[in-house]
């Protein structure tokens, strides 16, 4: 078998099976021709070597074969841009929930902080190998079936935010995803950091009408972080903004009336300290709660008031206009 047949042997054995016959006799073809030029300017037939340098300047057999393939690329070059910046979020999100839990395990943990650091950091490189790695599955999979041409054809520039909508920055919007992913994590007992925790002779437990709301709140958390991410990365998005903004203000102020009703919040259980000094804790800690409730209702009302001015303002603008 001389060197040109098994040149083509090999591309074929790299190319689609049901195309294989027509390729391979169209590259034989072409190689043929270079050869009989080559050999009308030598005026005469090619040597072994001079061959072998006509096949490497036509390139190797597998770069040969990937130009007769519909996919040549992982994640191709216009989804590429939308494949970074999820990277950049998720990275980001990543990054957050490992400095938080070793924040909180410094602070409300017995651990030292140079264990702490040095368990965040291995931590922190599988958590970002692994979520990066989904990531580039996923856009793997999209790009193989077209959903990103797709929606490449599909997008309009009337979907883009309207500069009046005073977006957040990309850090204030990362924030505050990285710190509702966080504390629903925390909520579902995926990651373990104490916001009650111990001290010297006593323990801190919530009180049960945190564990009678578990699902509320839950159903809650999840619908904050889908507002946090629609408003971060699909700013146009107003309609669907403007309905989760009102369910989830009126969810959570009427959690917040059904905690506040609940009048205990906090459980100091003994361990060491007399019952009177555990009394007392558990007074000044419900006492704090009480009013944290208080300002946090206040806020929200605040917030609430704010966003239905601005839109009652916008209209107006426009009517105007």
């Amino acid at each position: 078998m001389d060197l040109q047949q098994r040149y083509l042997h090999a591309v074929r054995w790299a190319l689609p099976a049901a195309k294989a016959d027509d390729i391979v006799a169209e590259l034989r073809d072409i190689l043929a021709t270079r050869q009989e030029e080559r050999e009308e300017d030598l005026g005469r037939p090619l040597t072994a070597e001079e061959t072998s340098t006509l096949l490497k300047e036509f390139g190797h057999p597998l770069v040969v074969a990937a130009r007769y393939r519909p996919q040549q690329w992982l994640i191709g070059p216009d989804v590429f841009p939308f494949y970074f910046f999820v990277v950049r979020i998720v990275a980001l999100i990543a990054v957050g929930v490992q400095v938080a839990v070793a924040a909180a395990r410094i602070i409300f943990g017995d651990d030292k902080a140079a264990q702490v650091l040095a368990q965040t950091w291995g931590g922190l490189w599988m958590s970002l190998f692994v979520s990066l790695g989904i990531v580039t599955l996923v856009f793997a999979v999209l790009e193989r079936v077209g959903f990103p041409a797709e929606h490449i054809r599909k997008w309009k520039p009337e979907q883009l935010p309207e500069i009046r909508d005073n977006q957040k920055s990309m850090w204030e919007s990362a924030f505050e995803v990285a710190a509702g992913a966080i504390f629903l994590l925390w909520w579902v007992g995926a990651i373990h950091f104490p916001i009650v925790g111990t001290g010297p002779g006593f323990r801190l437990d919530p009180a049960p009408i945190f564990a009678q709301l578990y699902w509320p709140i839950l159903v809650l958390l999840a619908a904050r972080l889908v507002q946090n991410l629609i408003e971060w990365l699909r700013p146009g998005w107003k309609p669907v903004r403007d309905i989760l903004a009102v369910l989830t203000t009126i969810a959570g102020l009427a959690l917040l009336a059904i905690i506040y009703r609940a009048g205990q919040w906090v459980t100091v259980v003994q361990t060491g300290i007399p019952a009177d000094k555990a009394a007392d804790l558990a007074k000044a800690l419900n006492l704090s709660f009480k009013i944290a409730l208080v300002v946090a209702a206040v806020i929200w009302l605040w917030q609430a008031a704010l966003w239905i001015w601005r839109r009652v303002r916008r209209r107006q603008i426009g009517s105007a206009g």
